[in-house]
């Protein structure tokens, strides 16, 4: 390596400088070999050894170092992990809803943490502020006493599928009854659980955003009157001739 070449080189000059030194001390004052120069030369020799033993010495303290820092970094974030995962159990416990890829949702949430060469952090990133964003959007469309038409429900139903689907959160089960988008996306919606949609996602999300640390609850506004007709006109349409090429029906 070129840290071992020039310590090498400097214990070589170190070495030289004695032989030097040696050299001058005894000079052209004798041209025998004294006792006093053997001494001066085994003085750089020392000289050089010790001041290699100390590079070790102190490499190996920087590479301890080193070591200590990134499994204390690990073990950090270990523990972080094994929080999240028990956070997450309790909401599918009480929620009843499930969650999946569980490392991606952490990735996503705290990307820097598993990369040593960052700051660790338990301060959730900013896509978490974006869901809320989204999730108010979602509040604000169902509880408008106006009614929607059928493109707007539509709408509304992709973006709780994509919202559900950041989160990495099964609002129902595979085999449960819900609309299909195109006949083969299943957007974790049906008749049965449209009303239920925003509240259960409403404390996933601030659950999520209670554990990273960011500001800001997500809870819904109720539903509108008018939102209820126009979601009852889309399934009926669905039902009946498959309104856009969407389907109702277990998967």
């Amino acid at each position: 390596m070129i840290k071992d070449k020039v310590v090498w080189g400097g214990c070589v000059g170190l070495f030289l400088t004695g032989a030097l030194f040696a050299y001058g001390f005894s000079g052209e004052k004798s041209e025998s070999f004294r006792i006093v120069d053997l001494f001066a030369i085994i003085s750089a020799i020392a000289t050089a050894f010790a001041a290699f033993a100390a590079w070790r010495a102190a490499s190996a303290a920087q590479k301890q170092s080193f070591d200590s820092t990134i499994s204390t970094r690990r073990q950090a974030h270990k523990t972080h992990v094994d929080s999240f995962n028990e956070w997450l159990d309790g909401m599918e416990a009480e929620l009843n809803v499930k969650f999946y890829r569980r490392y991606e949702l952490y990735e996503v949430m705290f990307p820097n943490n598993r990369n040593p060469s960052f700051d660790f952090s338990e301060t959730g990133d900013a896509e978490v502020k974006q869901w809320q964003k989204s999730y108010s959007t979602l509040a604000d469309m169902a509880c408008k006493p106006l009614q929607p038409d059928r493109r707007e429900v539509e709408d509304w139903i992709s973006n709780v599928m994509f919202l559900a689907g950041y989160m990495r959160c099964s609002l129902l089960s595979p085999d449960s009854i819900q609309i299909y988008l195109d006949n083969r996306i299943p957007s974790g919606v049906s008749f049965d659980n449209y009303k239920r949609v925003l509240p259960v996602l409403g404390v996933v999300l601030s659950g999520l955003a209670k554990f990273a640390f960011v500001d800001g609850r997500s809870s819904d506004r109720g539903m509108s009157s008018e939102f209820e007709f126009a979601f009852s006109d889309l399934v009926d349409a669905v039902l009946r001739f498959s309104w856009n090429q969407h389907n109702y029906r277990s998967g």
